[in-house]
Formats: structure tokens, sequence, C-alpha cells
């Protein structure tokens, strides 16, 4: 049942995503994302990190072993992850909990980056994977994800609604 609801999921986010208008899911700048300084650390112990040093801009720490480990795809969401965290000031706030920041920061994730990066990091945390006491659990990322996606393109009117709908209809 687990897996059938798993397979349930996946098609629907594939669908959300192969059938919504080029561009819409990748808002955020190229440029900007290029002014924020990207640094190899080998001794992370997560795949990627924001790093803040007082009167300093942030930079964005990789552990680019684990990378290799993870995966090209799923390493670029993780790095759209932080990116997230950035472009959402936690960096600057204290009022959110830790754990409200990482849900935030998956689902500016989940619009902003290409379809192939959400669905590598779809199965990854579907699987059980990408689980900590800050993120959550692996499965409740995947939701979280497709909750983000489907959310951000039925945003976009009832055309792309329908046209969701006709696709989901064939595809079960």
């Amino acid at each position: 049942m687990k897996t059938q609801l798993g397979r349930v999921l996946f098609a629907r986010l594939t669908i959300l995503l192969l059938y919504t208008p080029a561009g819409i899911l990748i808002t955020w700048s190229a440029q900007a994302m290029q002014e924020v300084e990207e640094r190899a650390d080998l001794t992370l112990p997560d795949i990627a990190a924001v790093h803040t040093e007082p009167g300093q801009a942030p930079v964005i720490l990789y552990n680019p072993v684990l990378c290799h480990h993870a995966g090209r795809t799923l390493c670029e969401f993780y790095r759209y992850h932080e990116y997230g965290h950035l472009e959402l000031r936690h960096h600057k706030r204290n009022d959110i909990s830790i754990q409200q920041e990482e849900r935030e920061a998956d689902r500016w994730a989940a619009t902003h980056a290409p379809l192939r990066v959400v669905m590598a990091a779809y199965r990854y945390f579907l699987n059980g994977g990408g689980s900590s006491p800050f993120h959550g659990e692996g499965r409740s990322r995947a939701a979280r994800l497709l909750m983000s996606t489907e959310s951000h393109v039925l945003s976009r009117g009832p055309a792309g609604y329908r046209r969701i709908r006709e696709h989901v209809a064939r595809a079960f």
C-alpha cells in the first residue's frame, strides 16, 4: 500500500511538472545565484549549508564528496534549498524555528528548481532519505515538495488546472 501511494504521488508530481509551461518553476534569476559565493568544504557533515559571518556576505558551503555520493541532480536540489534560505532571509531572522526555516526552504526549492532536480529530491525523500530532526522525515519532505509544486502550478489559473486534470485522468 505504501508503494502504491508513493507511485500515485510520484505520478501526480511528474504530471504537474511535465505539463507546466517552461519557466514557471524557475523564477530565481541566474544572476542572483551567481552573486553568492559557493565554496567546497570537505569537513561539512551535510551536502550543503549556508554559512554566515558577521559583516560578511553569506556563503554556501558544500561537501563535494557527499555531493558525489548523492548524485549531481540531488546535490543541485540541496543547492536550491540553500538559496531558498538566502532568498527567505533566514540568516537575518530569529522569529521562526529552525524546523520552519527548513520547511520554507524545501518549498522554495520545489517551486524554483528544474523538473529533474525536484524529481530527484522527491524520489530520494520518498525512499526515506534526507531525514533529520530539523528537516523532518523524508516522506514528509516528499509530500512537502508535491504540495508546494502542485499549489504553485494550480495558482496559475483554471487553464493549467484543467490541463493537469486531463493528464492525471489519462495517466490512471
